[in-house]
């Protein structure tokens, strides 16, 4: 028996008929290779991966629930990513299952919270996360608005209009000049009034004056 066939535990009645050594690679559903599986299986990072998922469905459960969003709007596939420069790790893809506005609009801040809790729960975690992504998975489309008119993404926003004309209340003080602006009409009778109250007065006093007349413009 040769040095590779006491090295795999052959002795020479595992010879064939014949007397003439076989083949020394093990065939390829050997114990070797069996055995190897399960050594895979019990490879620490496997733990590790296992533990790193939990950790985020942890951190997924307590960013909604802080904020008050409800669990079946929103809910993550954690994908395992390899890469030859760095660990094994995982790439969250967060799965939006309820249509609300406020998810898009608050979408970053909701991301930036979701990463701060993971760093509080495991200051490593930039060595594993590979990143975030956001996939639509909706089975009722219905309440999602269309798209809008093409010039509607480079127009200017629209700003509301402020009013900003003097308002007064009782007791208030006017600040700053006011300007009154009358047409002819409001002009004419405001003359008007203001020479019959002459003429009343005058004829109050009996001065002999004639009543006065305003002038034609």
């Amino acid at each position: 028996m040769g040095i590779f066939g006491r090295m795999m535990g052959r002795g020479d009645s595992a010879r064939p008929a014949g007397g003439k050594g076989g083949n020394s690679r093990p065939p390829a559903n050997s114990t070797q290779f069996a055995a190897s599986q399960a050594a895979h299986s019990r490879d620490p990072s496997t733990s590790a991966h296992s533990v790193r998922k939990e950790i985020l469905k942890l951190v997924m459960r307590e960013t909604l629930t802080r904020n008050g969003i409800p669990e079946a709007w929103l809910a993550a596939d954690l994908l395992r990513t390899n890469s030859p420069k760095r660990e094994p790790g995982i790439h969250v893809r967060i799965l939006v299952r309820h249509w609300d506005a406020r998810l898009m609009q608050h979408g970053v801040a909701l991301e930036q919270e979701f990463y701060k809790r993971l760093l509080a729960l495991d200051p490593l975690a930039p060595n594993w996360l590979m990143g975030f992504s956001w996939q639509f998975a909706m089975e009722d489309l219905s309440a999602c608005p269309p798209l809008p008119h093409p010039g509607s993404w480079t127009a200017p926003a629209q700003h509301a209009q402020v009013d900003d004309r003097p308002t007064t209340r009782a007791g208030d003080i006017i600040e700053g000049p006011v300007m009154i602006r009358q047409t002819q009409d409001e002009v004419r009778a405001d003359l008007d009034r203001l020479l019959a109250l002459r003429d009343d007065d005058m004829k109050k006093h009996g001065d002999g004056f004639a009543p006065t007349r305003p002038v034609q413009l």
